[in-house]
């Protein structure tokens, strides 16, 4: 794909090739939207028209600095990112070995390449077409955030949370959001407390379910913690907090150390569910002397995509709240400088 990208100025429609037009990365904050060769299905994937994608933080950090940087691995240009996505199936190829998919249904899955008109889900990834039938009530915009839902869900059941737990949320973007969602439904006996700079993502915080909000502009999140206690344990020379569930959705080094001595002794259970763009110095003695889990969470299983789309469509979860702005894809390069501006945005979405 990346190749016809690139070749795609020397192509002309008397080769009969049918075209499609996508938004294609071509370097720091360089994405334009041209005309590619339309993705096809093939013998084993399944083409998707798509009707709504996402801007994900991922695909924001590889807008802004050139590369996937949590990872050090350079964009090439001429790449075609999106997949947080939602649209119809126009072609099943004949050896895809779908259950319960038709041609014309709505639809989401897990794919790469759905800034653009149509998508492939291929075997690629996980040696099958990922495709995953959506409720009619269920809105391509809202089936479009299935895949960061699915995320929060996975974290949540990492953590493995207990009626009367504690839980700390630190960062109420996409994904700390998405766990006050999953928290309160299916655990709503927890209490819920999250952290973070932005008065406007603490409110929403609060509409979610959050019992409770820290703006870290005004206070310490640790001292706060703390102070609720009884711990005089000192840990590396350091007390701890008591609670029983922290979730580091920020991905930064204070706040991962913060994670560490907030998280309690013995049975406190950490999360990690970001992506951090600089290695981090943390007080490792925190973990091994308090004897507690620390869990990496990068994404989800296909079960969580099928768990994620119930939540929605029982409606324990409402994701419309949660998309602020949208935009065609001829205006994308705007989406994107929408996301980045974190005060104003939360969720910004192209519709087809």
């Amino acid at each position: 794909m990346n190749e016809s990208i690139k070749n795609i100025d020397k192509r002309s429609q008397e080769d009969d090739m049918t075209f499609m037009k996508g938004a294609v990365f071509y370097g720091n904050r360089d994405m334009r939207v041209i005309d590619m060769p339309k993705a096809a299905a093939g013998q084993d994937g399944v083409l998707i028209q798509v009707k709504t994608v996402g801007i994900c933080g991922t695909d924001l950090h590889t807008y802004k600095t050139g590369m996937f940087k949590e990872m050090s691995i350079p964009a090439d240009n001429g790449v075609l990112f999106g997949h947080e996505f939602a649209g119809n199936v126009e072609e099943i190829g004949a050896d895809a070995h779908l259950e319960g998919i038709q041609i014309g249904d709505r639809v989401t899955g897990i794919t790469f390449g759905a800034y653009a008109e149509y998508c492939r889900c291929g075997p690629e990834l996980l040696g099958a077409p990922l495709v995953f039938k959506l409720p009619d009530h269920v809105s391509y915009e809202e089936a479009a955030t299935t895949e960061p839902l699915a995320v929060s869900l996975s974290a949540v059941r990492r953590a493995d949370p207990k009626p009367g737990e504690k839980a700390l949320i630190i960062g109420a973007g996409m994904i700390g959001l998405g766990c006050i969602q999953v928290l309160k439904a299916l655990c709503p006996q927890c209490e819920i407390i999250v952290s973070d700079l932005s008065e406007k993502r603490l409110k929403m915080a609060k509409t979610f379910g959050a019992d409770r909000t820290i703006n870290v502009a005004n206070e310490d999140v640790v001292a706060v913690m703390k102070g609720e206690g009884e711990e005089s344990v000192l840990y590396n020379a350091k007390s701890s907090a008591q609670v029983d569930m922290v979730f580091e959705c920020a991905g930064l080094e204070i706040t991962l150390n913060q994670a560490l001595e907030i998280t309690k002794p013995q049975t406190g259970r950490l999360v990690c569910v970001a992506l951090y763009e600089k290695a981090c110095k943390v007080d490792v003695n925190q973990l091994v002397t308090k004897n507690i889990d620390i869990h990496g969470l990068f994404a989800y299983t296909p079960d969580d995509i099928k768990d994620a789309i119930d939540l929605m469509a029982s409606e324990k979860v409402d994701r419309k709240p949660l998309i602020t702005h949208r935009f065609p894809l001829a205006d994308i390069k705007d989406a994107f400088e929408t996301q980045i501006k974190v005060s104003e945005s939360l969720k910004a979405v192209v519709n087809f």
